[in-house]
């Protein structure tokens, strides 16, 4: 699959790859330009289950916290998505224009849409640039996340910027990629139903900055067997020192094609750490990150040409030092993708 864009607020999940990680095993901001000019693309229809345990997500069943102290119970539902990446070539194998999720866009389950150019620079690689207008998922937060005994308040969450890459970089398997992202909350009142100084509501603030700095390389063993270790790291200027910090991911994405078939499997090790203890739990939100992604597509399944299934299994974990923000998040999906 290449890139896509998501039309269902049941796909988030903190801390989580979900969709991210199946990118990254399934497709490259690096695919070829079209050599004829015109419209291309691909559109997928997904459903499966999702199942997770977290203080964070944002969805009715978890609407209410009793304690700091506890992680939410496990909750389970179905999920469906319609994903699906436009391209409009506008010279053949040099030039297009796009609409769709960029890979590097997905990390931590911020999901965005990106409006974008690619150009190819004739051996020296391909250059693309692109503005995100929008968030498509994790568009929404609480307004204070730690209120407990009560049913919690959502507010919006407001995410846009830009990216930039450099693919395939004269004629290597190197690539690299810069995302910036601001995070804006309508109503971010973290903190303001506890017994807190003005100081300290302060540091709880969750808008700011977000910078993240991508480098992987995609190396071939043979013509079924494909290998692409990849480093991450994401730089969060938060408004408040709470949530102020920086993320380090390595991953490795191991890829099998032969005939019909396409099989890959991906799996990260993270650590972050931040700059301020939180005043309501007595510790840093700092953490291990941990996770796997298994996906399978079928081409040309019962002779019909340009349509595909394909299925993804997905686990993720966060243990954080302060047992309020760990998370965890299992993923089965299968769906039918149309290629044009």
């Amino acid at each position: 699959m290449r890139r896509f864009t998501v039309r269902s607020r049941s796909w988030f999940a903190p801390s989580m790859l979900l969709a991210a990680m199946f990118l990254a095993t399934s497709g490259h901001a690096s695919d070829p330009i079209a050599a004829e000019r015109g419209f291309s693309g691909e559109l997928n229809l997904l459903g499966g289950v999702l199942s997770s345990r977290s203080n964070l997500a944002v969805s009715g069943d978890q609407r209410q916290i009793n304690s700091l102290d506890e992680l939410q119970p496990r909750q389970s539902r179905a999920i469906t998505g319609v994903l699906g990446q436009v391209d409009y070539t506008v010279v053949p194998r040099r030039f297009s224009l796009y609409a769709g999720t960029p890979m590097q866009g997905l990390s931590d389950g911020c999901l965005v849409l990106e409006l974008g150019m690619r150009y190819q620079l004739e051996e020296a690689g391909q250059l693309r640039a692109g503005v995100i207008p929008l968030a498509l998922l994790n568009n929404e937060v609480w307004v204070d996340p730690f209120l407990t005994g009560q049913n919690r308040a959502r507010t919006d969450r407001d995410s846009y910027g830009f990216n930039v890459g450099w693919t395939e970089i004269y004629g290597s398997g190197f690539s690299v990629d810069y995302q910036f992202l601001r995070h804006d909350i309508n109503r971010d009142q973290a903190g303001f139903s506890a017994n807190l100084t003005a100081l300290e509501r302060r540091e709880l603030r969750r808008g700011g900055d977000e910078h993240q700095f991508i480098v992987n390389y995609s190396l071939p063993l043979n013509q079924q067997w494909t290998v692409v270790p990849e480093l991450r790291y994401t730089r969060y200027q938060a408004d408040g020192a709470v949530n102020r910090g920086w993320l380090l991911r390595p991953q490795l994405t191991a890829s099998w094609q032969q005939e019909n078939w396409q099989v890959s499997l991906t799996g990260y090790m993270g650590l972050d750490r931040y700059d301020l203890k939180n005043p309501l739990l007595d510790g840093y939100q700092d953490s291990e990150q941990y996770g796997l992604a298994a996906g399978v597509r079928y081409e040309n399944p019962f002779g019909w040409e340009n349509w595909s299934v394909d299925a993804l299994g997905i686990w993720s974990e966060r243990d954080a030092d302060v047992r309020f923000y760990d998370s965890n998040t299992h993923l089965f999906s299968i769906g039918l993708g149309y290629r044009f």
